[in-house]
């Protein structure tokens, strides 16, 4: 890499950080932290609501925000492998992160199709704006969901996004708060049973 191009690239990390800084998102973890949780975490993400893309028999749980740049990069790494990993990617929205997260979390959930939602807002997503969904108000109803499904992240030990949750092959719950790298996704994905 010439001397040019490394100054640009230090110069966009770190205006990247002090772009989340303003919006008050925290970096997700360096190193993703991994955890057991209780089965009874497990029962109430399988009532949750959830937003499911694929089909096959390996639950696995993501728990972000419409405005987290790190669930976005996920999303990316995650979005080719459903079918190859036979997933039944389990997407559960949360809206914390910055003042338009609530309304973007919201146009989510009360979109007539709120996969293609999801899809919106991250084929869209840039650093100006973060998601790109169109935020509305959102209705009783959904206030609800986002309150349990906030509820849900904190007792998964961190509030923290992305968070991954899914079932390991000994049948234990397993919980990663932060952004893992391809490698370190495509171990885990190994993993779920």
């Amino acid at each position: 890499m010439r001397p040019r191009e490394r100054i640009w690239q230090a110069l966009a990390g770190g205006l990247l950080l002090l772009a989340l800084a303003f919006w008050g998102i925290r970096p997700a973890l360096a190193v993703p932290e991994r955890t057991e949780a209780h089965p009874k975490l497990w029962e109430q993400l399988g009532q949750a609501h959830w937003i499911g893309q694929g089909h096959g028999p390996h639950i696995l749980y993501m728990i972000f925000d419409p405005n987290c740049p790190y669930c976005h990069v996920l999303y990316d790494e995650l979005e080719p492998m459903v079918q190859s990993a036979h997933l039944n990617l389990r997407f559960i929205v949360v809206g914390f992160l910055a003042p338009s997260s609530t309304g973007k979390a919201a146009a989510i959930l009360q979109a007539k199709d709120p996969r293609a939602a999801i899809r919106e807002n991250e084929k869209g997503f840039n650093m100006e704006h973060f998601g790109a969904i169109r935020e509305v108000i959102p209705t009783p109803e959904t206030d609800k969901i986002l309150a349990d499904n906030l509820k849900l992240l904190e007792e998964s030990g961190r509030r923290i996004v992305p968070t991954l949750i899914y079932r390991d092959r000994q049948g234990k719950i397993q919980v990663i708060h932060g952004l893992l790298d391809k490698s370190g996704l495509q171990a885990t994905l190994k993993q779920i049973r």
